[in-house]
Parts: C-alpha cells; sequence; structure tokens
C-alpha cells in the first residue's frame, strides 16, 4: 500500500491503493504500522470505502480505532504514541431555527406532527451546507415562505443529543419575502401560521424554552455575515458572522 506523511508526524494510507484481499491488505498493514513504530511516527490514518468494509476487522486486530464515519466510508487511527492528540473527531450535529417577525408583529410557527405547541421552523444543517441558505431551505420546507437570512441572534447547545454526540442550534433572524403559508414538507409539518408574539407567550401549550427564545430575541440584531478581506483560497472560511458590523 501507499501512504503519504503530514506534517503532522502522522501516516495517510492512500484509499486508492488498498488491496481487496484481506490477506494482502494484513500483510502491506503490518509493514506499515513497523514503519510507523521505527520512524517514531505518531498517528496512521486509513479510510476504507463501504465496499471494503470487510478489511476493518484486519485494522482492529491490529489496533486501529474508529474516528469518523460517513454514509459510504469510514475513517480509522492508529496510536504509535499512547498520549498522542487525535484531531477532529466530530463532536457536534447543528440545527439552525428561524426567527421570523412581520410588520404586524407576528412571529412565523410551524406545529410537528404529535406536537402540542409551535415553534420556530428549522432543521438540521446539511454537511456543508452553509447557515444561510440551510435555514432559508428549511423555512421554505416548512411553510413555503421565501425569506432573506438577516443575522445570528443566538446558539443554544445540548448534550447527550443523538447517538452520543453534543448538539448546536443556531437561532437565526429572517426577512420573509412573501407572506402566504403553503407547507411542502406535509410528512413533518401538520401546521404552519403568523401568530402574534404576545399570544405566543401567553399560550402554555407552548414550550417554556421556545416562548423565551422567542421573548427575548424578537428585537435583537445580533450577529451580521461579513466578508473578510483576503479570505480566500482552498481553507477560505465559508461564513464569518461578526457584531455591530456595517458591511
Amino acid at each position: 500500500m501507499e501512504f503519504v506523511q503530514d506534517k503532522f508526524n502522522g501516516i495517510i494510507i492512500e484509499s486508492g491503493s488498498v488491496s481487496d484481499c484481506s490477506n494482502t491488505f494484513h500483510t502491506s498493514l503490518v509493514e506499515i504500522i513497523t514503519f510507523a513504530q521505527n520512524t517514531e511516527k505518531n498517528l496512521i490514518w486509513l479510510t476504507l470505502p463501504i465496499h471494503q468494509s470487510h478489511l476493518i476487522e484486519p485494522c482492529t486486530r491490529e489496533g486501529f480505532k474508529f474516528h469518523n464515519c460517513l454514509e459510504t466510508e469510514i475513517t480509522l487511527v492508529y496510536k504509535n504514541v499512547s498520549n498522542v492528540f487525535v484531531p477532529f473527531i466530530p463532536t457536534h450535529t447543528l440545527g439552525a431555527g428561524a426567527l421570523i417577525v412581520n410588520s404586524s408583529h407576528e412571529v412565523l410557527l410551524v406545529k410537528e406532527h404529535g406536537m402540542n405547541g409551535y415553534k420556530l421552523p428549522g432543521g438540521h444543517i446539511d454537511l456543508g451546507e452553509p447557515i444561510e441558505s440551510a435555514i432559508q431551505r428549511e423555512v421554505l420546507e416548512e411553510t413555503g415562505i421565501e425569506s432573506d437570512f438577516e443575522s445570528i441572534v443566538g446558539i443554544t447547545t445540548k448534550h447527550p443529543y443523538r447517538f452520543g454526540k453534543s448538539n448546536m442550534y443556531i437561532i437565526c433572524r429572517l426577512k420573509a419575502v412573501t407572506d402566504i403559508i403553503s407547507i411542502q414538507d406535509k410528512n413533518e409539518i401538520e401546521d404552519a401560521r403568523w401568530t402574534p408574539i404576545s399570544d405566543y407567550l401567553q399560550d402554555t401549550n407552548n414550550s417554556l424554552f421556545n416562548r423565551q427564545m422567542v421573548e427575548k430575541l424578537s428585537n435583537e440584531q445580533g450577529l451580521r455575515r461579513v466578508q473578510l478581506e483576503g479570505d480566500r483560497g482552498p481553507h477560505k472560511k465559508q461564513e464569518v458572522f461578526f457584531s455591530n458590523s456595517k458591511n
């Protein structure tokens, strides 16, 4: 198998050079582990596509641990030094909620099937999806309302959440471009409506957290997106949000 050495004194095995044969793979893997030990490398990284999942067992037999996975691949890591730092372990799922208040001081709300009360439109942010486009997409799917992103007005975290990970919930302020409700995702959303903020806050069928969130954030401006000078290249920041920005 072929591999490259990274700038952190580690080894990355080239996925395209991995043999499908378990015996051949295991022999090559032991050779790389021996090389890492003799040259005092810290870590060995290996990503296996799902069609090579049969090679996971030889890896774990030699001391590899699971690091992270996608639908079609899993990444494993071998620690040559027991106390070496292993970076970039995924820890959180991300969600976003949309705080949209119209000129009549009504807030846009949705009710999911099985819920007692109403909440802000929103949902999960997909891998690689900008916060701005994610929350606009969720609002459109759940209410049919087109909207413009304005700012981030709040963040909450929760642990434990699903599958032992933490969750971060980003509350975004948006401005409605249209006002006619037409639910797109009827499998998830039972009802959507514009409701006077005062009525929403007084209705105890709605969760205390959601009512407090609307009450505290309905007039806040929050963090606005800015474009930084010189932010370009392969490692550019996808989104930057600063407070009190005039940009």
